[in-house]
């Protein structure tokens, strides 16, 4: 039953696929090497929030009060300096969603020639389709903190103010403070991308009801 038949429109579908997933293999490698790359290569960027006591413009009351404070939210850090531990990061993270490609479209290519040649194919699907699934997890829960880790690297390294050293009182010439990623349970939590780890958690299922699915099948064989 882990075979195929040689009826062509089976063998087109595969072949189809064979040539879909290559395309998606080859595309995603050759595309990750400038974007991993161009981790090293350029300027780093990151995103933080900023603590001020300047405001955008002038405010209508008159002059900021000593314990004024403006929050500003996503600004863009930029810097020239090799900081190598917040690239290195960065490039990890991204690499971590690549893979989740590239193990994909193998998968299918390992699949679809397996399946041209006739050969049994079950356990190739199951450990592909858990393999993709951790890395797909990897990918939603793991990459977020490495780029909120990078983030605050950078900043340590290239010695801005910090939150962490505010007293709550801000002046409007005082020094901005940039906010550093918070590492107790619930935000690192919020960083997760629950999308995509359910999503690793439903094929690395998949994949196990497949593995048992084929065990079932061979210790039941003859039996009706």
């Amino acid at each position: 039953m882990n075979t195929t038949a040689s009826r062509p429109g089976r063998s087109g579908a595969l072949i189809v696929a064979l040539v879909l997933g290559g395309m998606l293999l080859i595309g995603s490698a050759i595309s990750s090497i400038p974007r991993i790359t161009g981790f090293f290569t350029s300027y780093w960027t990151g995103r933080s929030d900023l603590l001020t006591g300047r405001e955008p413009s002038i405010s209508s009351t008159g002059a900021l009060s000593e314990a004024d404070r403006v929050d500003y939210s996503e600004v863009v850090i930029v810097s020239d300096q090799p900081l190598l531990l917040p690239r290195v990061l960065q490039a990890t993270a991204e690499g971590l969603g690549v893979l989740v490609i590239i193990a994909g479209g193998a998968l299918a290519v390992m699949l679809a020639v397996r399946m041209l040649r006739g050969r049994p194919f079950v356990r190739m699907l199951a450990w592909g389709l858990g393999s993709v699934g951790v890395l797909t997890m990897l990918a939603g829960a793991i990459a977020p903190q490495l780029h909120a880790w990078a983030v605050d690297a950078a900043v340590r390294a290239l010695g801005y103010e910090v939150s962490v050293a505010a007293d709550g009182t801000l002046t409007a010439d005082g020094p901005e403070m940039i906010v550093l990623p918070q590492w107790d349970v619930l935000w690192v939590l919020g960083r997760v991308d629950v999308t995509l780890l359910l999503l690793g958690v439903i094929i690395a299922i998949v994949g196990m009801m497949v593995a048992d699915g084929a065990r079932l099948q061979k210790d039941t064989e003859g039996l009706v």
